[in-house]
């Protein structure tokens, strides 16, 4: 396990988790502010996940989705070409949504932070019991979230 106060601990324990994973990632914040997903090296990580194929995925699931594109261009680009293996989506706002955000990494490796509002929290390498209940409550927020994200504008 290890802990990080500040949002450049929290950016390089993400890189370290994405660099770890093999097929699947999942996210579940408040929004993508913290994640700088439009920095090169960290966008360059996920496109390499993007195009390895073998079925990996890359799911956003956000409680505000209203900034992804204005916020994130590069992002977008990404989303554009690898539809099918990156899908943003915003939570069910209706439905009861946990105090942490998380990332999940092949169902092992996750990364916490206890209350979304702040920075801190921890980065566990392996920890396939713990990522196991965060899988499930992503699981059901991720089927329930009404809205995602597109990478074109409708009517063009």
């Amino acid at each position: 396990m290890t802990a990080f106060e500040t949002a450049a601990g929290f950016q390089t324990a993400f890189d370290t988790l994405v660099a770890a994973t093999r097929r699947q990632l999942r996210v579940y914040d408040q929004d993508l502010g913290l994640l700088d997903l439009d920095d090169a090296p960290r966008l360059a990580a996920l496109r390499a996940l993007c195009v390895a194929g073998g079925g990996r995925r890359i799911e956003l699931l956000l409680d505000d989705i209203g900034r992804v594109a204005r916020d994130h261009p590069r992002l977008i680009l990404l989303l554009r070409d690898f539809g099918h293996v990156l899908e943003i989506r915003q939570a069910d706002p209706d439905a009861p949504r946990p105090n942490q955000a998380f990332v999940l990494a092949d169902r092992h490796g996750v990364l916490l932070r206890a209350d979304k509002t702040v920075v801190h929290g921890t980065l566990h390498g392996s920890d396939p019991g713990h990522a196991a209940a965060l899988y499930q409550d992503f699981e059901g927020m991720w089927q329930r979230s009404p809205a995602s994200v597109s990478a074109t504008t409708l009517g063009l």
